[in-house]
């Protein structure tokens, strides 16, 4: 009788085979083990606060990847171009999330429905976002009907391609292996008619790794919860001076009232330098990152790390277009 100690020739062979595969998984990429996290990543295709287009920089858009998804969160103009310079086609898209209704972190949408539809994209597009998306959305595909068919689906409702969900405070949904829950923020609290619509925060908790994103918001302890020990802050940030600079130098021909509203806007309904560091450091995030910037990443550092910093000591970072954190 072999003894169980023993181990044959071929035994040996299977033997090694079997670590050989087992190594091979461990190691070599896109081979994920079963119950391992998947990697959460955000990209920053867009960094510029709107309205007023930029030469260099694009309007309000963000990528989360995990594992295989690809998640659009704000579709601002260009993102459609912006993604395919992140290497993300659209064929690939099959999520937006959108924070709110300003034209700013909208007005890529067209673009993404009507090209998705000419180049046959798989599948139906999903857009979450507040009270407002399916209104909005279904103008959109209406401006859609006057082009004249294009190919095979030239037939086919634009409607059928999208399928939008609207989402309330406190609501929390899944993206495959991602939790996505939303809140509330300040952002319309000034705003003339403001209760009527609804800015939305979002958390996104993924197997290893959470994200919360601000949107546009101004102090709000709603957001601060929500974020509340986030391994990533990704907020707005905003200095109403060099706003209000860059919106005279723009429109010089403006009535004082008017600019009056728009400084008003500016310190009620977004963050400053040292408000964006309350909230970072009441929450207790692990790391900051910075987007919807007026200020040129050239004269942010001086301008805005001094009063972030008073209040929070993590890492700060300062995005710009495609940086991925």
């Amino acid at each position: 009788m072999r003894s169980m100690t023993a181990v044959t020739p071929r035994e040996a062979r299977i033997f090694s085979i079997m670590i050989g595969t087992a190594a091979l998984a461990l190691s070599v990429p896109g081979i994920v083990r079963a119950n391992s996290p998947v990697q959460a990543t955000w990209t920053t295709l867009g960094t510029n606060s709107g309205p007023i287009p930029s030469s260099d920089r694009f309007e309000p858009a963000n990528l989360l990847r995990a594992g295989d998804q690809s998640i659009l969160v704000d579709a601002g103009d260009g993102a459609s171009v912006q993604l395919a310079r992140a290497g993300v086609p659209l064929t690939a898209l099959h999520t937006i999330i959108i924070s709110h209704l300003h034209f700013d972190h909208t007005g890529g949408l067209f673009a993404i429905l009507g090209e998705r539809l000419q180049m046959l994209a798989p599948g139906v597009l999903t857009i979450y976002g507040p009270a407002g998306t399916r209104a909005t959305v279904d103008g959109l595909i209406a401006g859609m009907t006057p082009s004249p068919p294009s190919g095979p689906r030239g037939q086919v409702n634009p409607a059928q391609t999208v399928r939008v969900i609207e989402v309330r405070d406190g609501d929390a949904f899944d993206v495959g292996a991602v939790r996505v829950t939303a809140a509330a923020n300040s952002h319309y609290d000034a705003t003339p008619g403001g209760a009527a619509h609804v800015s939305l925060s979002y958390r996104f908790d993924a197997p290893g790794r959470s994200i919360a994103y601000t949107g546009d918001t101004g102090p709000s302890a709603k957001v601060e919860k929500l974020a509340y020990r986030a391994d990533l802050l990704v907020s707005e940030i905003f200095d109403p001076d060099v706003a209000l600079a860059a919106v005279k130098k723009a429109r010089p021909e403006l009535e004082p009232s008017v600019l009056a509203e728009v400084r008003v806007h500016f310190e009620r309904e977004h963050l400053t330098a040292e408000q964006v560091g309350e909230l970072a450091a009441r929450a207790g995030v692990g790391e900051l990152v910075l987007t919807h910037n007026p200020i040129s990443p050239d004269r942010t550092e001086e301008l805005m790390r001094p009063g972030i910093a008073r209040e929070y000591q993590g890492t700060i970072r300062f995005a710009r277009d495609l940086d991925t954190f």
